[in-house]
């Protein structure tokens, strides 16, 4: 029996603390496709849509690809963005209809500006066309704010397991043969979920360094050998949205039928517990002074030393134009090095207009908001390199998906080259740097904003990692922040009431 089974994506996270929007412009910068353009850029990608055409083609289903759409972490999506992209969609589910099952590819910490849950917002929208008793699969990234409705909504959940998220594709396949056996009258799924009073968690998911969130995912994996626990996802939050169900949640995926809701609840409750164990488990990034000490005394043949600018990072939605570690480099004189990708519009046409080989003197970054991170740095520089800033994602993240960084240069300050680009992105691919004639492996620095996606691209050619907060939006001190619909009293903003 054929499977008619609608594919969607939409996918944002939101930081609620910076003073940007997300608007289309955003989702068109990233990438915004609809219908057949869907298979036509994803199939054999490294994502979680990339998974479920592989399962859709394995299993022969009837795929039916709705609409797929992206944008860079940054603020709250627009009312405009969110009724533009939900109409086109419930618009190809009401033509295309009637469905058998959903698939639909989320982040799990979108905030819109009518709802501060704005992925079940767009689910509610798309239970409204194809109804309520159909089954309806869904992924989330790790850092993942989950609503309790959510489990109104979708039978099915799969989180990444990896920070940096490597397994995009694999948690799209998961998730997809979950669906495969619903439809196909194998099990019938259900979600439950659980949260621990905590804001801050799971060491932020990092599954690097074989810390906390590595025990528990084993933990995990030994739940889910019981008797109809299907999957059990655990996400550690974004600490980065002042929302509701900020902070770490587990959901378990559970076989009704074989499992009962207080066994699944069991599980998660355990799960909660064990995170709730490792909350004193912080891997926090060193001073910016501190760092740059670092680097002055490290010897010239170290190899690659990879620096991230935790603070400004924008794939939490930071500003990624603080100029705190780029002064304190060039104060310093660090050499053969290169830094990236400094968010500065204005500077990249100006640049750009000079042309290669051009002397130029100007203020660079700090222009969002000058008071986080250091203000505009004034440098006279040589433009290396233009780049219209297209490139494909090598890995191991998006892995064969197009990117951009839209108008980008490399200015080359004393030894530093400085990425400056036209739109936000995460330096977490090799790829990016090389828009602009950086070729990473030749630099002896190289100074990132990220916090730890870079770790998938540039941890094999690093010597040594140092991670710092130079003051950018996206500090870890959560104590700095005002919270006021966060759901209290919750740790460790109130490490005395929990």
């Amino acid at each position: 029996m054929t499977h008619r089974v609608a594919i969607i994506e939409f996918i944002n996270e939101s930081n609620t603390f910076t003073v940007m929007r997300t608007g289309m412009d955003d989702f068109h910068a990233s990438h915004y496709f609809k219908g057949e353009e869907i298979p036509a850029n994803f199939r054999g990608t490294g994502s979680e849509v990339g998974g479920a055409i592989e399962v859709a083609e394995a299993r022969g289903w009837d795929p039916v690809y709705i609409t797929a759409a992206h944008a860079e972490p940054n603020g709250p999506v627009t009312e405009a963005a969110r009724a533009e992209i939900t109409a086109e969609c419930t618009r190809r589910l009401q033509e295309q209809g009637p469905f058998d099952a959903v698939f639909v590819a989320l982040h799990g910490a979108m905030v819109t500006e009518t709802d501060q849950d704005g992925d079940c917002q767009f689910l509610r929208e798309i239970r409204a066309v194809v109804g309520h008793d159909i089954p309806l699969a869904i992924t989330l990234d790790l850092h993942a704010n989950i609503f309790d409705e959510t489990a109104d909504l979708a039978q099915i959940a799969v989180s990444f397991r990896t920070y940096p998220h490597v397994d995009m594709r694999e948690v799209g396949v998961e998730a997809c043969e979950l669906l495969h056996r619903a439809l196909e009258g194998e099990i019938t799924p259900k979600l439950l979920i659980r949260r621990p009073p905590m804001l801050v968690g799971c060491d932020d998911g990092r599954t690097t360094e074989d810390g906390p969130m590595c025990r528990l995912l084993e933990d995990a994996e030994r739940e889910k050998q019981a008797a109809g626990i299907l999957n059990v996802a655990i996400n550690a939050g974004f600490t980065d949205a002042d929302v509701w169900a900020a902070g770490p949640s587990v959901l378990v995926t559970y076989n009704s039928g074989q499992a009962s809701e207080a066994t699944a609840d069991a599980v998660a409750q355990r799960i909660c517990d064990r995170i709730w164990s490792f909350r004193d488990q912080w891997d926090l990034p060193i001073p910016l002074e501190h760092c740059i000490q670092r680097l002055k005394s490290a010897a010239a043949d170290c190899g690659t030393m990879v620096v991230a600018d935790f603070s400004d990072n924008p794939g939490s939605g930071a500003y990624s134009d603080c100029t705190a570690l780029i002064a304190s480099m060039l104060d310093a004189g660090i050499g053969n090095a290169a830094a990236g990708a400094l968010f500065d519009p204005d500077a990249a046409r100006e640049l750009a207009a000079h042309g290669i080989g051009a002397e130029v003197t100007l203020s660079i970054g700090g222009k969002t908001d000058p008071s986080v991170g250091g203000g505009p740095l004034k440098v006279t520089g040589t433009v290396t390199a233009i780049s219209d800033g297209r490139f494909t994602f090598e890995g191991p993240m998006f892995t064969g998906l197009p990117g951009s960084c839209g108008l980008s240069v490399c200015l080359r300050v004393q030894g530093l080259d400085i990425m400056i680009v036209s739109d936000w992105m995460q330096m977490l691919d090799r790829n990016i740097f090389r828009t602009v004639g950086i070729e990473p492996s030749e630099k002896s620095v190289l100074a990132v904003k990220s916090m730890q996606h870079f770790k998938g691209a540039f941890g094999p050619i690093a010597s040594e990692i140092i991670i710092t907060d130079a003051g950018g939006l996206c500090t870890p001190d959560v104590k700095r922040r005002s919270y006021t619909r966060l759901r209290r009293p919750v740790f460790p903003l109130d490490e005395r009431h929990v």
